[in-house]
């Protein structure tokens, strides 16, 4: 996928606008929640990963380079109980603060995984995000 969401320089205007994002102090957190939160009322399950935690005591799942989030929403299905389209929509996010770029493993993960025909978005700006999943026919109520 090309484009904003890949952390791709798409033009004068997103950098302004992510200039100012980063002035007024919106960090990566705040991406997450605001899109987590969003996706949410979509109907999405958000599922945090995090591969760097302590195994030993039965934290952590994941993988070096894996994005921050993967996220899972069932399909619909049809008064008699049989499936409407997949029976699962699955939408890997990278979260990062405005203008911060994935690191060189996540980059190379992400590849892997949309070569495997995995959605994997890299997301720094809200509004872009929104925009995009407008239009990308994954939206149930927007």
């Amino acid at each position: 996928m090309k484009g904003p969401l890949t952390g791709a320089a798409p033009g004068a205007v997103r950098k302004a606008v992510a200039a100012q994002m980063s002035d007024i102090g919106l960090t990566e957190a705040h991406v997450q929640q605001t899109v987590t939160e969003f996706l949410q009322l979509e109907g999405w399950r958000a599922i945090r990963t995090d591969p760097v935690s302590d195994r030993k005591r039965g934290k952590g799942f994941g993988e070096v380079g894996m994005p921050d989030y993967l996220y899972v929403r069932y399909g619909i299905r049809h008064g008699d109980g049989s499936w409407m389209g997949s029976q699962a929509d699955v939408l890997w996010i990278e979260f990062k603060r405005p203008r911060q770029h994935p690191t060189k493993e996540q980059i190379v993960w992400h590849a892997v995984e949309r070569g495997r025909g995995a959605l994997v978005l890299v997301i720094d700006d809200i509004n872009l995000f929104i925009a995009w999943y407008k239009n990308s026919g994954l939206g149930r109520r927007v």
